[in-house]
């Protein structure tokens, strides 16, 4: 027998085995990424903190009302549009580029249970400046 073939039978001229990469890193990170969106996405729904008044009739928020701008007012006076801190001077701006392309759609105010309504007045008429058809007033429904 030649040795070339006595040499391919020692390094193995049979079937060779399929090299198979390793996923366990990738599905261990893919598990990871998953628990953290789930412990973060009810904290960003909920959005900015703030103890509204209590009402006998209200109604729970439409599904699609992850879409409509928010207006929020903490006690403080600080204001947000969605989860942005805005200040007075350009609260105007920031909610008309906010509520761009839902034009038709309420904006949602939410306002803190202490707030004179003199302040809830002016952040009605700054969100009619902008377009908004109407207003709604967010309350926690009493028990």
């Amino acid at each position: 027998m030649p040795r070339s073939k006595r040499r391919s039978r020692m390094l193995g001229s049979g079937p060779r085995p399929k090299v198979m990469p390793d996923i366990t890193p990738i599905v261990n990170v893919a598990l990871v990424l998953l628990i953290v969106f789930m412990v973060i996405m009810p904290m960003v729904r909920e959005g900015i903190t703030v103890e509204t008044p209590r009402a006998d009739n209200s109604e729970q928020l439409a599904e699609n009302a992850e879409q409509l701008v928010v207006l929020s007012i903490k006690e403080d006076g600080s204001l947000y549009v969605n989860l942005n801190l805005m200040e007075r001077h350009q609260l105007k701006q920031g909610l008309a580029l906010a509520y761009r392309g839902q034009e038709g759609s309420p904006i949602i105010i939410k306002g803190a249970k202490n707030l004179p309504y003199s302040q809830i007045l002016e952040l009605m008429e700054v969100c009619q400046s902008v377009g908004a058809p109407s207003v709604d007033l967010m309350a926690k429904k009493n028990r």
